[in-house]
């Protein structure tokens, strides 16, 4: 006959291996959240650099918000410290050393485009860091009218680029299912480089958030208005040299990029002012810059005209890179590795980005 100790005993056992049983069939799909007092909140170890060229890069850093409410931004609510995200200072801090660590890898690009920030502050909280400040960046910024309040930019290192105008140029999306649909604007920034005029464009593509057919028009909309900018300015100047950078949305082989805008993912015999895609090559191989189900997708591309390829130009641009330091990627249990995102859903994981740097050297 079984005792009262062993009835308690063996019902004690039981719902142990039933909490076990529990918490062992729940895969994560990210990294562990990170507990608030576990966030370093001065500057770690730096990355090893991957290259001792000069080099212009983009980067798309995961919504750059601040901690300060703007009243006239109801996107921003989410990240202040009392929201559900917990948005605090340390967090944010942190997150500007994680982006300056990233600068710091590629070795200080010249120029560097940003997606996804929130405002000018953001900008000089993050050239004024402790990784950055004597770098001496310089900032091309303006508001645009997203409907998530983030916007595009440029840092340049002014002993190298010489700024000579810029202009944001506004996209009017008609979209059936979205009254006012509005997204971010395309930077355009007309300057000097290694005394050649150039013009470089910083862009930020409609998602593909409700699917990618679904909402293709959406960055064919986009590519029809860089096409205009790209032929006007071809038009004045048909040696123009023009580098293209962006979080595109799509891939090098998708009608946006590939026919509407009309970029070429071979660089065979190509004209002066046609544009090529250096992100070819490495997307052809696999290799991508966003990990969506651990499917590798090339969505950051930097494209430029030809003439930027001839080995007799004053400015050329040379090996396109990745940036897959290992200390920006996790392995993902179902999907493998993939970038170390900041948050998933109001998780916070404290990573770099969903996206991966990309980079092309200068010679």
């Amino acid at each position: 006959m079984m005792t009262t100790f062993d009835s308690f005993t063996k019902w004690c056992l039981l719902f142990t291996l039933v909490i076990f049983i529990n918490c062992d069939s729940s895969s994560p799909t990210l990294p562990t959240p990170v507990e608030e007092e576990e966030i370093p909140v001065t500057p770690t170890t730096p990355i090893p650099s991957i290259t001792d060229q000069a080099s212009i890069a983009f980067y798309n850093v995961e919504n750059l918000f601040d901690t300060v409410d703007d009243p006239s931004n109801a996107s921003d609510n989410e990240f202040l410290p009392a929201a559900s995200k917990a948005w605090t200072t340390e967090r944010y801090e942190h997150k500007l050393d994680n982006i300056g660590k990233v600068i710091q890898g590629i070795n200080y690009p010249w120029v560097l485009g940003l997606a996804e920030v929130e405002n000018r502050k953001v900008l000089e909280d993050l050239v004024n860091s402790e990784r950055l400040s004597d770098q001496s960046y310089q900032i091309v910024h303006e508001d645009s009218p997203d409907h998530r309040g983030i916007d595009v930019a440029l840092l340049y290192q002014a002993d190298q680029f010489e700024v000579v105008e810029w202009s944001t140029h506004s996209v009017q999306i008609d979209d059936p299912n979205i009254n006012n649909f509005t997204t971010r604007d395309i930077l355009l920034v007309k300057g000097i480089l290694k005394n050649t005029t150039t013009y470089l464009f910083v862009n930020h593509w409609p998602s593909r958030s409700g699917g990618t057919s679904q909402t293709e028009f959406r960055r064919i909309t986009v590519a029809t208005r860089l096409k205009e900018l790209v032929a006007t300015i071809q038009a004045d100047d048909p040696s123009a040299h023009l580098i293209i950078m962006g979080d595109f949305n799509d891939e090098p082989t998708n009608k946006s990029l590939s026919e509407i805008l009309g970029v070429q993912t071979d660089n065979n015999n190509l004209e002066a002012a046609q544009l090529y895609n250096c992100t070819s090559l490495l997307d052809k191989n696999g290799e991508g810059s966003y990990n969506y189900q651990g499917n590798w997708q090339m969505l950051d591309q930097i494209i430029v005209s030809a003439n930027l390829l001839d080995d007799n130009n004053a400015l050329q641009v040379d090996n396109f890179h990745v940036y897959k330091a290992e200390d920006l990627l996790f392995t993902h249990p179902e999907y493998g590795v993939s970038p170390d995102r900041t948050y998933g859903g109001d998780n916070y994981y404290g990573g770099y980005s969903d996206h991966l740097p990309i980079f092309v050297e200068l010679k």
